[in-house]
C-alpha cells in the first residue's frame, strides 16, 4: 500500500513538472514580419484591377496554421510557411493592408501598414545637373541663359527649367525631369548653343561651350576674302 503511494506521487510530481525544452517552445510567441511593402509606401500600378504584392516571414515554433493578408478590396490567403509572398487586391489612393499570422495553437501576430496606391506609370526621375559655360579660350560666360527642356510634355508644352550663368561662369538646374534634356544656352555676342544630352543618373557635370558671334575663321582674314573675290571675278571674265 505504501509504495502503490510513493508510485501515486512520483506520477503526479512527473505531470506537473514541465517537460524540457516543450515548455520553453510553447511559451515563445508567434512573430510576424512584414518586408515589402514597407508602411507610408507610394506604389505605381499600371495594371487593372490593381495589386500589391505583400512579401514577409512568420516565426512560430508551435508550428503555421495560417497566414492572410487584408485590404479594404479584397482578402487571400498566404498559406502556412514561414516565408509568404501574396497578391492582394487593393484601391487606387490609401489603402490599409493588415497581416495576420495564426499558430497551430491558435496565437496569433498581426501587421498593420498603410499604402498610397497610383495608377498609371511612375513619373520619369527629376535630375541635377551643374557645370560651367565657357568660351573656346576657357574664359567663363556670365550672364548666359540656361535652360534644360524635357522630352516629358504638358499641356503641349515641354517641361522646362532655367538658370543664368554666374560670374564663373557656372550654372546649377535642379529638378529637371527625366533623364533626356535639350539644352539651350544663349547670350547678347554668342551664337546660340544647343544639345540634345541623355543623362544616366540623378545628379550630373556638364560644360558647354559658347562661339563668339563674328568669330573669323583662323587663316581666313578680310584682305584674303577680297583678294579670293578679285580672282574669282578675274577668271570668270576670262
Amino acid at each position: 500500500m505504501e509504495e502503490r503511494c510513493v508510485l501515486t506521487a512520483i506520477a503526479v510530481l512527473l505531470i506537473a513538472l514541465p517537460c524540457p525544452g516543450l515548455a520553453s517552445d510553447i511559451g515563445e510567441k508567434i512573430s510576424l514580419t512584414v518586408t515589402s511593402p514597407v508602411d507610408g509606401a507610394e506604389v505605381w500600378i499600371d495594371v487593372v484591377p490593381p495589386h500589391i504584392a505583400v512579401v514577409g516571414n512568420v516565426s512560430a515554433p508551435a508550428g503555421i496554421r495560417e497566414v492572410r493578408v487584408r485590404s479594404g478590396a479584397g482578402e487571400v490567403s498566404c498559406g502556412n510557411g514561414t516565408t509568404f509572398a501574396c497578391s492582394v487586391p487593393v484601391s487606387k489612393g490609401e489603402n490599409t493592408i493588415t497581416v495576420v499570422a495564426i499558430d497551430t495553437l491558435g496565437n496569433r501576430a498581426e501587421e498593420t501598414l498603410n499604402v498610397t496606391v497610383r495608377i498609371g506609370m511612375p513619373p520619369p526621375e527629376a535630375i541635377t545637373v551643374s557645370g560651367r559655360v565657357t568660351g573656346p579660350d576657357g574664359s567663363p560666360v556670365p550672364g548666359a541663359s540656361v535652360r534644360f527642356e524635357s522630352e516629358i510634355m504638358l499641356n503641349d508644352e515641354p517641361l522646362a527649367v532655367a538658370t543664368v550663368t554666374g560670374p564663373d561662369g557656372r550654372y546649377l538646374v535642379e529638378n529637371a525631369i527625366g533623364y533626356r534634356q535639350t539644352i539651350t544656352a544663349g547670350k547678347e555676342g554668342y551664337l546660340p548653343l544647343r544639345r540634345e544630352v541623355v543623362f544616366e543618373n540623378e545628379t550630373n557635370t556638364l560644360d558647354l561651350e559658347m562661339e563668339p558671334e563674328g568669330r573669323t575663321v583662323p587663316g581666313f582674314d578680310l584682305s584674303v576674302g577680297v583678294l579670293a573675290l578679285l580672282l574669282a571675278l578675274i577668271v570668270r571674265r576670262r
